[in-house]
Parts: C-alpha cells; structure tokens; sequence
C-alpha cells in the first residue's frame, strides 16, 4: 500500500502542475506557516473521514489521481496502522524542482515510532498546489 500510495503521489508531483501557494518568494516562516496549516487540514481531515478537508489544498492533478475512494482507503490504512494523530512538529523543508519539501515529525496514537511526513508544497506556478504528500513509517509496510 505504500508503495502504492507513493506512486500515486508521486503522479502529482511530476505531471506539471499550476500552483502557487506563496505571494511572493517565501521567508522561513511563511513556509513554516502555511505547510503547518495545510498538515494540519491534512491530519485532521485524515482523523474525520473528511476529504475535502483533507484535499483542499492539493493539486489537481494530485487530486485526480487521489479520489475520495482512494482517500477512503489510505484513512482506513493509517488509522488500522498508525492511529490517529497525537501531535507533529515542523522540522525545516528544502527546495527541489521548483517545490519547497516541508518536513514534520508526527506521532500517532498506535505507533511508538516518529512518522516522517514530506509535504510538497509548489513554488513556481500561479495558484495554490500541493503536488506530494508522504507518511514515512516502518508502521505502514507492514
């Protein structure tokens, strides 16, 4: 499923894309700012089965290759596997083919283990995207 799940948003992201989540070229905590806000739709979203909280921000692409049937199934594999979400912490993010990879630490109510989340945030377009988005846990190959 993850494999799955990382080609699927893995499409997103390298299909093109029109986005542009930022007015102008992005300080530290601008960035820091609107992935916080947008993880935090994501998650919650993710915990209530809401997947127009979940996808509001995404790409459209990133939205077309990731349904709500398809989001049905990844809430039930993070719920069955991780839990529900007990809390994250922004790490930093990096740029990488004109996207800004925000980088969280997350902890989930059956997991003992830190989950990596990478949140690919658009940086070169004219509307808001996000073009990628992983669960990084040993929790979810299982």
């Amino acid at each position: 499923m993850v494999r799955k799940l990382s080609v699927i948003l893995l499409v997103g992201l390298l299909c093109g894309f029109q986005g542009h989540l930022f007015a102008e070229s992005p300080d530290d905590s601008s960035i820091e700012s609107t992935a916080s806000k947008i993880l935090s739709n994501v998650l919650k979203g993710l915990s209530e089965g809401d997947y127009t909280l979940y996808a509001g921000n995404f790409s459209g692409i990133l939205k077309e290759s990731l349904d709500r049937e398809s989001f049905l199934k990844l809430q039930k594999n993070i719920q069955k596997s991780l839990g529900k979400s007990k809390g994250w912490n922004y790490l930093g993010y990096y740029r990488q083919y004109g996207n800004i990879i925000a980088l969280f630490k997350a902890k989930f109510s059956k997991d003992r283990d830190d989950v990596l989340i990478k949140l690919v945030l658009d940086d070169a377009g004219t509307d808001a995207g996000v073009n990628g988005l992983w669960f990084d846990s040993p929790a979810l190959e299982k």
